[in-house]
């Protein structure tokens, strides 16, 4: 008896070591505090269960001292003077967005945090995205992949059938393996033929704003939102797990009661 007690202090130390959490899940002093919160856009506007109101609570609910915006840097500086001038964002490109114009720049108001834009987007980009997208529905020879297309728009349908609403289910796994499998064979049948305004460059070219963004901030332990159209929300998130200086909150907390 005394033997096994001896052995099983002896092995303690090695138990606690394994069940200890990594260093990557332990906050360090300097982190930024990060959540991507997806947002459905016009779609604010006919919902209930993610209204822009619950997304407004959401944000208050985080309380961010930074918001990583879906606005190119011509887009936010002219909304921003239009704001300050009018008390409205008067601006084309932000004008799609409600979460911004009727949720962020108000909020801004009340809790004082910095917004920073990092959107890739360009008039251009999509303006040539929409032509050449016209243009392969129309080609014959590539028939066979705009009918492959569909039928991954069909299954995405079908997975978020009476819940693309729902601000729980959005910030999920499944909502975002959804995305992902629709939008790979987007990327793996049109990408190539899309140049910038493909579903890999345009992330890539999004995500380069916001590791920039981040990248000025670090180790200044600041509470971080990223605020993005929901199907780009799974391509972040994976990038945003390689970084070592910052602790990822996931948003479905934000909506919990």
């Amino acid at each position: 008896m005394i033997f096994f007690r001896f052995v099983l202090l002896g092995l303690l130390p090695a138990l606690i070591a394994c069940s200890a959490p990594t260093e990557k899940q332990v906050s360090r002093p300097g982190d930024n505090i990060v959540t991507v919160i997806g947002a459905i856009h016009g779609q604010h506007r006919r919902s209930d269960s993610y209204s822009l109101p619950v997304l407004k609570a959401a944000i208050e609910n985080f309380n961010p001292d930074v918001i990583l915006l879906e606005l190119p840097p011509e887009s936010f500086a002219k909304a921003s003077v239009n704001y300050k001038a009018f008390g409205e964002v008067r601006e084309s490109r932000a004008d799609d967005f409600p979460e911004l114009t009727d949720v962020v720049f108000p909020l801004q108001q009340k809790l004082g945090f910095e917004m920073i834009p990092v959107a890739a987007w360009t008039q251009k980009i999509a303006e040539d995205r929409r032509a050449t997208l016209a243009d392969l529905q129309k080609d014959s020879l590539r028939a066979k992949d705009w009918a492959t297309y569909q039928v991954a728009i069909t299954d995405y349908n079908r997975a978020v059938s009476g819940r693309s609403d729902d601000p729980l289910f959005i910030h999920s796994d499944a909502y975002d393996n959804a995305v992902k499998a629709r939008q790979e064979v987007y990327q793996t049948l049109f990408g190539d033929d899309l140049g910038l305004g493909g579903w890999q460059n345009i992330n890539a070219a999004h995500y380069r704003n916001v590791t920039a963004a981040l990248d000025n901030i670090k180790g200044q332990e600041k509470r971080v939102l990223i605020l993005y159209g929901a199907w780009h929300k799974y391509w972040f998130l994976a990038q945003l797990e390689t970084r070592d200086d910052i602790q990822l909150i996931d948003a479905a907390e934000l909506f919990s009661d």
